[in-house]
Order: C-alpha cells, then sequence, then structure tokens
C-alpha cells in the first residue's frame, strides 16, 4: 500500500509514523517547517472527556521519541465550575483559593494539575526526516474520482491521500472544488519577562481570559489567542496581554509579539476522516491550536482507518457560517454555556 500525505506539520508527520509503522509506504510532501522553538504545552485540563482521553494517548506516544518535561498547571476559573470531565477521565487536580504568586480573587478558584512541556519542533523535525518527508509544496488533482498528487512538477498516485496541511487545508481542498470543514485564523502571543515565582508555571485565566507557558530562557510566552486570519498582533498587544499578567502576578515586562495561523472547525475541536466524494482521500485538520495535545492520539487513529480501507468518521463538505475562535478545550467556552 501506497499513501501520500500533505503536510508536514504534527498531523502530517504522526499520520505518517503510523502508517510506516504499520508497513504502508508513505510519500510525505512538508513545505517549511514553521514550529517555534520554545516547546508546546499538553494538557489534561480540559473540559472535553474526548480531549483528555487523546491528550492521555499523545503524552504517550510523545514520551516513546523523546523527553518531556512536566510543569505545574494552574487554570484560573470561576468558584463552583463544573469539573467532572476531569473527574470521569481519572485527571489528578487540586482546588485551591491562593497561589503563591499569583492573586486570585473572591468568587475564583486555581485548578492545579499537570502539564508537559513537548519539545515539538525537534519531534517534528526528526519525523520529517527518518520518513523522508520532501520539503516541497504539493497540490491535489483529481482523475475521475480518484485525487492524486501534483509536486516539483510531477504527478505522484497512490492508493490513499491524506491531506493534513493545518491552516492551508480549505485552500488546498479548494483546488480540486471541494469545501472542507475548516477555516484559518491568527494566534497572537507575546513574550514576556515576569516574576520568577510564576515563570515555569502553565497558566490557563479563563476568567480575565489570558494563557501562559514558560518559554526560553528567562522568557514566558503569553497570549489570548484569536484574530482574523494572517494578520498580526493587534496594536498595543503584548502591553494589553502585559496588563492582564500583572494584574495576577504584580508585573510583567512585554518584549515583543507576534501571531501565527491555526485552523478552526464546526465543532471546535479536530475532525479526522475519509472524504465521501473520492475514493482515496482523507482529511485531518482542525486542531485549533492544540495539535501538541490531540495531534498524535487523532493521527494514530487516522492511519488505523487507512490501513483497514474504511472509517467510520466521514468528512462532509461545508458552506456555512461559523467562529473558528471557539475551541472545544478551552474551558471558557465550557462555563460559559
Amino acid at each position: 500500500m501506497r499513501v501520500a500525505v500533505v503536510g508536514g506539520g504534527i498531523a502530517g508527520v504522526f499520520t505518517s509514523y503510523f502508517l510506516k509503522k504499520a508497513g504502508v509506504e508513505v510519500l510525505g510532501f512538508g513545505g517549511n517547517l514553521e514550529y517555534p522553538l520554545a516547546s508546546l504545552v499538553l494538557t489534561m485540563s480540559m473540559p472535553d472527556p474526548r480531549d483528555i482521553e487523546m491528550a492521555k494517548e499523545s503524552l504517550e506516544v510523545y514520551k516513546s521519541i523523546d523527553a518531556v518535561e512536566p510543569v505545574t498547571s494552574v487554570d484560573i476559573l470561576p468558584e463552583g465550575v463544573d469539573l467532572s470531565p476531569l473527574r470521569r477521565a481519572g485527571v489528578k487536580y487540586t482546588i485551591v483559593d491562593r497561589y503563591e504568586g499569583l492573586r486570585l480573587e473572591r468568587g475564583e478558584v486555581g485548578v492545579i494539575t499537570t502539564d508537559y512541556m513537548i519539545p515539538i519542533r525537534r519531534i517534528v523535525k526528526r519525523l520529517r526526516r527518518e520518513l523522508g518527508f520532501l520539503d516541497a509544496e504539493a497540490k491535489l488533482a483529481v482523475d475521475g474520482g480518484t485525487v492524486y498528487i501534483k509536486a516539483r512538477g510531477k504527478e505522484i498516485k497512490a492508493d490513499a491521500v491524506v491531506l493534513a496541511a493545518g491552516a492551508s487545508n480549505a485552500d488546498i481542498a479548494r483546488d480540486i472544488g471541494l469545501r472542507l470543514p475548516f477555516k484559518p485564523y491568527s494566534c497572537y502571543a507575546a513574550l514576556f519577562l515576569v516574576p520568577p515565582r510564576i515563570r515555569g508555571l502553565s497558566i490557563g485565566d479563563y476568567v480575565l481570559g489570558w494563557y501562559g507557558r514558560p518559554g526560553l530562557g528567562p522568557f514566558y510566552i503569553a497570549g489570548d489567542g484569536c484574530g482574523r486570519a494572517y494578520s498580526g498582533p493587534p496594536k498595543g498587544y503584548a502591553r494589553k496581554i502585559g496588563r492582564l499578567i500583572s494584574r495576577r502576578a504584580g508585573w510583567a515586562v512585554p518584549i515583543f509579539a507576534k501571531s501565527g495561523v491555526c485552523e478552526g472547525s464546526p465543532t471546535g475541536g479536530p475532525l479526522m476522516g475519509r472524504v465521501p466524494y473520492f475514493d482515496n482521500l482523507y482529511v485531518i485538520g482542525g486542531l485549533d491550536g492544540y495539535g501538541s495535545m490531540v495531534g498524535p492520539a487523532l493521527a494514530k487513529r487516522l492511519a488505523s482507518a487507512i490501513v483497514k480501507g474504511s472509517t467510520d468518521e466521514v468528512i462532509e463538505e461545508y458552506d456555512g457560517y461559523f467562529d473558528p475562535c471557539v475551541e472545544r478545550h478551552d474551558w471558557g467556552v465550557f462555563f460559559s454555556r
């Protein structure tokens, strides 16, 4: 069996990784590697049990490939928020009304769990090399009901084609007249100097609306997520996030801000499956900025479906409105319902 994979990020390389482990010949097309030098976070503190389960699976996959670093996670939530998803999933947590280095107000609690910092750039780069990914852009084309690849001026035929190109999924699919249920959006974040007592914490402040993660060396990375696709951070963005951090930790010095591109779906969560309009096309996407948490587990499921030649998950065309900034893994979305 021969499978062509378009996309060299978390979804693409891990789908290829599990296909290769199953004895499948894989042809990977990756484009440029765009992950930051800093590690990305994997958390179990999410309101949807499906995401918690996939995060657990993904953590074990990462541990089998590279070292991961545990860090203390503090989620700041309204008092009385329903934490039953954590209990049902067996996630260990502690509820506190104060935490050294952070100011919690009346009616707020801190939910303490363990997150993990994943050296995702190193892992993805290693897998791309081991799997023989080409640093080349690829396009989809159709012959009858069968999809094939065009790359470097050549046509590449395969038993199955996987579209795993992140925020480019919808644009690439549009070339063959397919409307996928994905939309890109910009993810904003900024670099800070913060008090040493919070520098090593993974913080999700779902009351004030910001998150923070340990960065490289003395730096801290924080942001609030979402904006118009392919736009840069708004004017004064780093100062705004710095003010939110200061309300919790006393002070924060902004260094600079930047943006990346993420991809959302109508469900607010990831989607993967077969496209019913073509004989051999599969898609994985809508990771909504948390590919580091659920990407490997979702890719493992997709690889298994491809090897078996069928999947219960189907990606239907979609042409309606949805807000790609609504993220299923966000506690703020969960308790505001």
